[in-house]
Parts: structure tokens; C-alpha cells; sequence
């Protein structure tokens, strides 16, 4: 499986999917108008991974900025995609970074969690700041 980098615009998020440690995060602000678009080829990247994969252990990360429903409702197909490792009896991790002044971010991967049964780590911080790896 080939390693996916996108940049962030204004409008989409920062994507890095490295299949060889099974770390993914989406970062950033996701305000797309065609979300379909954007996020259909990744969802059928995900799919492909998790079929061919032995990976045990999945970690994702989001650091959403700023979202629009249309996004959240992508947001949401990944973490039911991830949910079939644990259901595999693997490990899935999945962490949640938000501003601290932001609460509406928070709340929504609280809601995320809650929905799905899935455990999240959820870590603020005080200032925005760009994600650059996922270390």
C-alpha cells in the first residue's frame, strides 16, 4: 500500500496515511463543498488497508480545526471502518486534539466516541499550531 500526504488548503485538511506503521491522521479545517470528492478515494484507501493489512495495532489522529457536517459524517465512516480491528481483536487507538477554547471540537469527538463505543485520548492544547508528523 502506497503511504497518501496531502497538503491542507483553506478549505480540506491535512491527510498522512502511513500504511507501514498503520498511523493516519486528518488535521486541519474541512469545509469542503464536494466532501464526497475529497474523502471517497481515502475511504476506499481505508478499506483496502484494513482487508490486506495484518496490522494489530491502528492509531488515528484528528486535529480538526474547523469542520462542516458533511465532513463529520466522513469523519464518522472512518472510525465504523476502524472499529472491524478491535472487532478482529486488535488494537485500535484513536486520538482526539483539540483547542482548549474550543469546546464544540471537543464535543463532537465526545459524541463521536459515545456513538461508536470507541474509547477516545482526548489531549488539548493551548494555541493552534500546524501538525506536521504523526510522532
Amino acid at each position: 500500500m502506497q503511504h497518501i500526504e496531502i497538503e491542507p488548503t483553506y478549505k480540506s485538511p491535512r491527510v498522512i496515511f502511513n500504511p507501514k506503521e498503520a498511523k493516519f491522521m486528518i488535521a486541519g479545517k474541512s469545509v469542503l463543498e464536494n466532501v464526497q470528492e475529497f474523502y471517497s478515494p481515502l475511504l476506499n484507501w481505508m478499506d483496502e488497508f484494513l482487508e490486506k493489512s495484518p496490522a494489530n495495532e491502528v492509531e488515528f489522529t484528528f486535529d480538526i480545526e474547523y469542520y462542516n457536517l458533511a465532513s463529520t459524517k466522513r469523519f464518522l465512516f472512518f472510525l465504523f471502518k476502524l472499529k472491524d480491528v478491535e472487532e478482529k481483536g486488535g488494537h485500535l487507538k484513536v486520538n482526539w486534539l483539540y483547542r482548549e477554547k474550543d469546546q464544540d471540537i471537543l464535543e463532537m469527538g465526545q459524541d463521536l466516541s459515545q456513538m461508536l463505543g470507541i474509547p477516545f485520548n482526548f489531549k488539548g492544547y493551548e494555541k493552534l499550531h500546524k501538525s506536521v508528523s504523526l510522532n
